[in-house]
C-alpha cells in the first residue's frame, strides 16, 4: 500500500510529497535530492527496526547518531526540517530533534540494507571496519557481507533457489565469499577473484549475494543509489525483473536512477501483469533551487521522459 512521506524544509524540498510504495522510484537531474531522500527513509527504517523496543529519549538518542554518521551532520541537510509519514514525524530545530510516534499504525521491518555502489565487494578486503569510522549505512552493509544468515523456512529456501537460477542465467555463475574477499564462480567452474569481474558482474552478484546469503527475505527494505550505472541496458532491464522477484518475495525496494530504460520497463511490466498499484514512480524537479516531487501515472508520465532525456536531445542536436 501506498504510502506518502512529506518533506518541508528538507534540504532543496521545500513543500512537497514523495510516495512510497512496495517499490519506489526515485527519478531526476542530479543535485535534485534523491539520495539525501532515500539515505533518510534509510535512516527511519533502521530507526524502525533497531529500537523498537527503546524508550523515546533513547529512540531520538540513536536516531541523532545515525544521522551524524550518515549525513556528518544535521545542518548538512537544512537547519530546520520536517518529516511526516504516517507511522511517525521527525522534527529537527536548530539542534533539537524531537520525534513523534503514531503508535496506531506499526510497522514491521526485518532489516534494511542500503546499496551506495556493489564495488564494495571489490573494495571490501581494503575497508576499516573499526566501528564508527566508517558512514553507518556502509558499514552495516560490510557487516551483512560478514554474516551467513540461518535459513527462515521452506517457503525461503525455494526462493533463494529460484532467485539464484535466475541471476546465473544473467551473470553466468555466482558471486561467493572467500574469507575477506569474494570470488566470482563462472559456471565452467572456473573462479575469478573479484578484481577480475566486470562492473555490471558485480551489480547483479551483489544481488544475488544478498538473496543466498539470506540478507534479504520477506520483511527486508533494499535501498539501491542507480543501480543503471554499471550495467548495460539490457542488464538494466535484468535488474528490474529481479527487484520484481524481490517485491513478490515480500522485499520492498526504493531505487533512484536517470535510467529511463528502467523506469518505463518497470512501468509497462507492471501494467501488463497488473501490479502497477505497488509500484510508485516519482521525479524531483528543480526550479530556482526549490525541488518539487512529481507522483506519476499515466497522464504526466512525459515529465520522466522530459526530466531524463531533454538533455540528452538538446545536446545531440547541436550536432545534427
Amino acid at each position: 500500500m501506498a504510502e506518502l512521506a512529506h518533506f518541508q524544509n528538507f534540504a532543496k524540498l521545500k513543500d512537497t510529497s514523495i510516495e512510497f510504495n512496495d517499490i519506489t522510484v526515485l527519478a531526476g537531474k542530479p543535485g535534485t535530492g534523491k539520495s539525501y531522500v532515500m539515505k533518510i527513509m534509510y535512516a527511519i527504517d533502521e530507526l524502525l527496526v533497531k529500537s523498537e523496543d527503546k524508550k523515546i529519549d533513547e529512540k531520538i538518542f540513536y536516531f541523532h547518531n545515525l544521522i551524524l554518521s550518515i549525513f556528518t551532520k544535521h545542518e548538512q541537510i537544512s537547519d530546520v526540517y520536517n518529516i511526516k509519514l504516517n507511522n511517525l514525524e521527525i522534527k529537527y530545530d536548530y539542534s533539537t530533534l524531537a520525534i513523534d510516534f503514531n503508535s496506531s499504525k506499526p510497522i514491521k521491518r526485518v532489516n534494511t540494507i542500503f546499496v551506495e555502489t556493489p564495488l564494495i565487494l571489490e573494495f571490501k578486503k581494503f575497508m576499516n571496519h573499526e566501528k564508527g569510522k566508517t558512514p553507518y549505512h556502509i558499514e552495516s552493509l560490510l557487516n551483512i557481507l560478514d554474516t551467513d544468515y540461518s535459513f527462515i523456512d521452506k517457503e525461503q529456501e525455494e526462493f533463494i533457489k529460484s532467485f539464484r537460477a535466475k541471476s546465473q542465467a544473467i551473470i553466468g555463475g555466482d558471486i561467493e565469499s572467500s574469507g575477506d574477499s569474494f570470488v566470482f564462480n563462472r559456471k565452467d567452474d572456473k573462479n575469478y577473484d573479484i578484481l577480475n569481474a566486470s562492473s555490471g558482474i558485480k551489480s547483479i552478484g551483489l544481488l544475488q549475494y544478498l538473496v543466498t546469503n539470506k540478507a534479504l527475505k520477506k520483511g527486508s527494505v533494499l535501498f539501491w543509489e542507480e543501480p543503471e550505472v554499471h550495467l548495460h541496458p539490457e542488464w538494466q532491464l535484468r535488474m528490474v525483473e529481479l527487484f520484481i522477484e524481490l517485491m513478490n518475495a515480500g522485499v520492498k525496494i526504493v531505487f533512484s536512477t536517470h535510467s529511463p530504460y528502467m523506469a518505463d520497463y518497470l512501468n509497462a511490466i507492471s501494467k501488463k501483469n497488473n501490479y502497477r498499484d505497488r509500484i510508485s514512480f516519482n521525479v524531483l524537479d528543480e526550479k530556482d533551487g526549490v525541488v518539487t516531487n512529481h507522483i506519476l501515472n499515466d497522464d504526466n508520465w512525459n515529465i520522466l521522459q522530459k526530466e531524463l532525456m531533454d538533455s540528452f536531445e538538446d545536446i545531440l542536436w547541436q550536432y545534427l
